[in-house]
């Protein structure tokens, strides 16, 4: 009788476990969310944000045709909706297809440069030769592991600023629009 009790208290607290894992995960593909644990572990959805690129020349290349054109992507506003505390890891939640794949080789976690009515970073830098300087974006670094049928755990070091999550083909088509999770670490 009592190992029957105790298998049963493990098989319900096994699915308990299971619940609150699948509770957790977004539900969309391309989907981000962010972890706060706070005695329960509660998954708060980032800002999704529609970007603009912006391209600007040099002074140089529009007089004398010598100089840089940037392209830089833009999102509206000082600051995210969503802000975490810096007083625990950064935890995030990517929903993708499947979780087969290196997250390295398609998440990016970037931090933006924060003006007055906007967060920017630099997407491209071509100079008057024309070589193009792809990733001048401050990339942050994280660690990942699988969570759940398809999603990755994001988890990174809690550094005060403005972030933005970018998945790049997640479902391995060519992207349409180019969206950013943001948050911020206060």
């Amino acid at each position: 009788m009592r190992r029957l009790v105790m298998i049963v208290t493990l098989l319900v607290s096994m699915g308990a476990f299971y619940a609150m894992s699948q509770s957790l995960e977004p539900k969309w593909a391309g989907s981000v969310s962010l972890i706060v644990v706070d005695g329960d572990s509660i998954a708060v959805p980032a800002e999704k944000a529609n970007v603009k690129v912006k391209t600007a020349n040099s002074v140089g290349r529009l007089l004398v045709g010598i100089g840089n054109t940037t392209s830089k992507v833009v999102v509206a506003g000082p600051s995210s909706t969503t802000q975490l505390k810096a007083d625990a890891p950064v935890l995030i939640l990517v929903k993708c297809k499947d979780n087969e794949t290196d997250p390295m080789s398609f998440i990016q976690v970037v931090k933006f440069d924060e003006k007055k009515k906007e967060r920017v970073t630099e997407l491209a830098n071509v100079n008057w030769v024309g070589n193009v300087s792809e990733g001048n974006m401050k990339l942050m670094p994280y660690e990942a592991e699988s969570y759940g049928k398809s999603s990755y755990l994001l988890k990174m070091e809690p550094v005060a600023g403005e972030y933005g999550v970018r998945i790049l083909n997640p479902n391995e088509k060519d992207e349409k629009v180019t969206i950013f999770h943001c948050f911020g670490v206060r």
